[in-house]
């Protein structure tokens, strides 16, 4: 099955080709059976790929030249499941069926599989469970590990005495002699299995013992007997001539070992099993034997091979290995209860498989309200958005504003939304001549996505087709939208006195595909939203998880600057604004706009554990500042500073190298954008920034999104603490910002200030408060301890490790689980408590922060450093003043 990368179809989809079949219900009964099967599961696999991965066309070239679509059907035997998700066209020879992303909601399953091959006994039968009912028995079997250590659950009920089960015990375990024709004084029940041998003897076992292996081991277990009748309970085993004791054994471990099995515990073993044969006797002369295999229950799941379910994956239709399709299968939201801001927006059991949780701050606008907002439908008009860069289109560009007016003339209703390019909005890199691109949304029409060139080639089709099944895959994939969705790519060249429209004639879809009403537009305007607005955020490393965080909209304001316009940003940001975050976007979108690699890229910061996180990402070279001043650095194009409040200029200019460098490309002048809070600013030296007049474009982050409500209204009495009496090096007129914060409520948070304690009653106050945290369901690796100066760690951290550790021994025979790790270095990931300090820890958070300071820690920065330290902290601030 191969994915087809040519314009011969003009749809811009992920086209599969399901090879040739004969079509028509009459045609197809009169087919070899081996053969109609074959053809059926060939496009069967392709279907459930394009249901799992976002949708597409499967085209199939039709046999039989006689085919009239209208009258002979099509006689294809699809999954009855699969039917609501796919529609079918006729073109020429070709027979099409559109394949629309699997929805989760209406079958409660997370993916298309056209079989578990998962077992179970069903009475004295042994059948497949369907998908729910293999989801139904996953959820079961994890509820039963986790009731195994947890004291608290109720004993499981147990399962009623099954006396065949036991008659079959007892002869499997004497190895009495059996008579031929000899009936059994059992019969089958939901653990005893009998099946007659096959003339093939090999085959018959390989074909026959999975499916009752699978069954048995998923039960309590059972026994399975080969060689006797399943209604008479009569003996008849197999001719002796034909049995090779130890060759049959081995296909039997074999094909029990080669189960695939998933495990949710710790263990890694297969299905366990036993193996005798039974002796049959005719006329006193042994004539054959029956085969008993006795199965052990098994802990998770046992298969009786992979699940037969597919998945595009890297431009290949693939298997899903057993593993993930069981991790796949369970998939839930994220837990969100250690970050009480934040709440679920959308949820993966309302959507389609590849979503994410998608996760926004409680009190900030909703998926609905942001599309409103940015990508509005008025009932009566043409709606252009977003504001800013169609004015900027149409300001730079001469003839663009008639070219749009002259094609959106045959609309009268819908959204065109402009980018100066859709490609990098998805992560592609832009393509030179490309003006700008529009998507627009209209009723009774399919999505249609301009590109907007200054040429023609062919190259730019390819481009626009790429763009556009890029955006249709992620907005199912990403977004969540399941409903029928297709994007027609058309290319326009905008001319000095002409345009043209350039390319093959607009593809058709069926009449399913267009949108009847504004509902359907606004829903997948909202699964838009989520494309543009999300964002893998720092708290995925701490919720070990994959969830979609969104931005909002003064954040995605900042990204929809033109870089090719604005080279020179400087991005003033309050605490908790999500700067650093915004700093790895716009190096994203640096790398897509310029088409450059990450040896192109410079990030620059102070802090080194924060350099060493940035660098994990791949985007970028990442170094702090001392490096960059003492190094030469040839291939850099673009320049991003984070902390820029924070530098110094004790080892030269770093704001006039860096310019420079940005200032040598042959094709003009590289990015340089500078992130900076003169308000965190933890010096008394000169930060070598340009002066406030001189920072050419300023933008400002002024929402607070970190800190609980108690820890915001502290930032906020520090910030004015700053405002009435600024450091020397720090411009007053840029402490204005103060007056324009944004506090965003999102939930109380605690706040703890303690005065005069002892060295000693400091640790043993972070110990308790740390015991008390796990037992509210925080763990070490939402803890930080900071200090005011560097040089503290040493002197204090062996008193607090310490305690943390006695604190943790006592804690052993009450809470055995609850052992903490200790980290004395400032690592992002990792279960651990961080003890670090407030300038190495710039730049990152955590759900709980303890900051100490010395007591008499009185200095010009007093109230820098103590804003430093406390805008790290998300909803539990302890900050300890502690006397020398």
């Amino acid at each position: 099955m191969s994915i087809l990368a040519n314009l011969e179809l003009n749809f811009a989809e992920c086209i599969l080709d399901g090879g040739k079949a004969t079509l028509g219900v009459r045609q197809r009964a009169g087919m070899d059976p081996a053969h109609r099967m074959r053809q059926d599961e060939a496009i069967s696999q392709a279907v459930c790929a394009l249901l799992n991965s976002g949708g597409g066309v499967v085209r199939v070239e039709i046999e039989n030249e006689d085919y009239n679509y209208e009258s002979d059907g099509v006689g294809l035997d699809l999954p009855p499941l699969f039917r609501n998700h796919i529609d079918e066209m006729l073109q020429g020879k070709l027979f099409l069926i559109f394949v629309n992303s699997w929805e989760v909601a209406p079958s409660g399953v997370q993916l298309a599989t056209l079989c578990s091959n998962l077992y179970h006994r069903r009475g004295t039968f042994t059948e497949v469970m369907d998908s729910l009912e293999a989801l139904l028995f996953l959820r079961r079997r994890i509820q039963a590990l986790e009731n195994v250590d947890d004291p608290s659950s109720l004993n499981p009920q147990e399962a009623p005495v099954d006396n065949q089960m036991i008659l079959a015990a007892d002869l499997f375990g004497k190895q009495q002699q059996l008579l031929y024709l000899e009936k059994l004084n059992f019969t089958e029940s939901p653990h005893v299995e009998f099946q007659m041998f096959s003339v093939d003897l090999t085959q018959g076992i390989k074909e026959k013992l999975p499916k009752c292996v699978s069954a048995l081991a998923n039960s309590e277990g059972g026994y399975v007997f080969f060689g006797v009748h399943d209604e008479t309970c009569q003996v008849i085993g197999c001719e002796k001539e034909k049995v090779n004791h130890s060759s049959l054994l081995n296909v039997i471990d074999r094909c029990i070992r080669s189960m695939p099995v998933h495990h949710f515990c710790s263990q890694v073993h297969k299905v366990q099993h036993d193996c005798k044969f039974l002796e049959v006797y005719d006329k006193g002369a042994v004539r054959g034997y029956v085969c008993v295999i006795k199965v052990e229950q098994f802990c998770c799941a046992a298969f009786s091979r992979a699940p037969d379910s597919w998945e595009m994956k890297d431009n290949q239709m693939k298997q899903l290995a057993t593993k993930d399709w069981a991790a796949w299968m369970i998939k839930t939201d994220t837990e969100l209860s250690r970050f009480p801001q934040m709440i679920i927006s959308r949820s993966v059991t309302d959507t389609t498989p590849r979503c994410r949780t998608v996760c926004i701050h409680k009190n900030l606008k909703c998926v609905e309200e942001l599309q409103k907002d940015f990508f509005p439908v008025s009932p009566d008009r043409i709606t252009y958005t977003p504001e800013s860069v169609y004015r900027d289109l149409f300001s730079d560009h001469r003839g663009l504003r008639n070219l749009i007016s002259m094609e959106m003339r045959s609309f009268s209703q819908g959204v065109l939304i402009f980018s100066h390019s859709w490609a990098v909005d998805l992560g592609l890199q832009r393509r030179r001549g490309v003006i700008c691109d529009a998507l627009l949304i209209s009723p009774n029409n399919v999505p249609i996505l301009y590109t907007i060139c200054n040429k023609w080639d062919l190259g730019y089709r390819w481009y626009a087709m790429t763009v556009a099944r890029t955006l249709k895959q992620r907005l199912a994939n990403m977004g969540g939208y399941p409903g029928r969705l297709g994007i027609i790519p058309l290319v326009l060249q905008l001319g000095p006195h002409h345009t043209v429209r350039a390319g093959l004639e607009i593809p058709i879809y069926p009449e399913s595909y267009n949108f009847t009403t504004m509902q359907q537009m606004e829903v997948l305007l909202q699964s838009l939203v989520i494309v543009l607005f999300g964002f893998r955020s720092f708290l995925n490393e701490e919720l070990n998880s994959e969830a979609v965080t969104l931005f909002t909209d003064q954040q995605y304001q900042l990204l929809l600057k033109d870089l090719c316009k604005n080279r020179e940003l400087f991005v003033h940001g309050s605490p908790g604004s999500g700067k650093t975050t915004l700093a790895l976007k716009i190096m994203e979108k640096i790398r897509n706009v310029f088409s450059c690699q990450a040896e192109d890229i410079l990030y620059i910061c102070e802090n080194h554990a924060l350099k060493r996180f940035v660098s994990q990402r791949n985007i970028c070279q990442a170094v702090s500042r001392k490096y960059f001043m003492k190094n030469t650095f040839f291939t850099i194009k673009h320049i991003v500073v984070d902390d820029a409040q924070n530098f110094r200029t004790e080892d030269g200019n770093w704001y006039a190298k860096a310019n420079s460098i940005i200032q040598r490309g042959r094709d003009g002048p590289g990015v340089l954008c500078v992130f900076l809070d003169y308000f965190q600013t933890n010096h008394l030296c000169c930060s070598g920034l340009p002066d406030l007049q001189h920072q050419r474009f300023i933008l400002k982050l002024t929402r607070m999104l970190r800190s609980g409500d108690n820890i915001a209204n502290y930032l906020q009495e520090i910030m004015q603490q700053i405002r009435r009496n600024p450091p020397p090096n720090v411009p007053s007129e840029a402490l204005t910002m103060v007056q324009e914060l944004e506090r965003v409520p999102g939930v109380t948070g605690n706040l703890e200030i303690t005065d005069a304690l002892s060295l000693e009653q400091m640790a043993i106050f972070v110990a308790e408060k740390c015991r008390y945290l796990w037992r509210s369901g925080y763990y070490p690796r939402d803890v930080a301890v900071l200090f005011s100066k560097a040089r503290d760690i040493e002197t204090y951290k062996e008193k607090i490790i310490l305690a943390l550790r006695r604190r943790n021994m006592s804690q052993l025979i009450e809470e055995p689980s609850s052992l903490m790790q200790v980290r004395e270095e400032s690592e992002f990931l990792g279960n651990n408590i961080l003890l670090t300090s407030v300038q190495q820890f710039s730049g990152m958070e955590r759900s709980v922060v303890f900051g100490i300071i010395p007591a008499e820690f009185e200095t010009a920065i007093f109230y820098n450093v103590l804003l430093c330290l406390a805008s790290r902290a998300r909803t539990h601030l302890y900050i300890i003043k502690l006397l020398l």
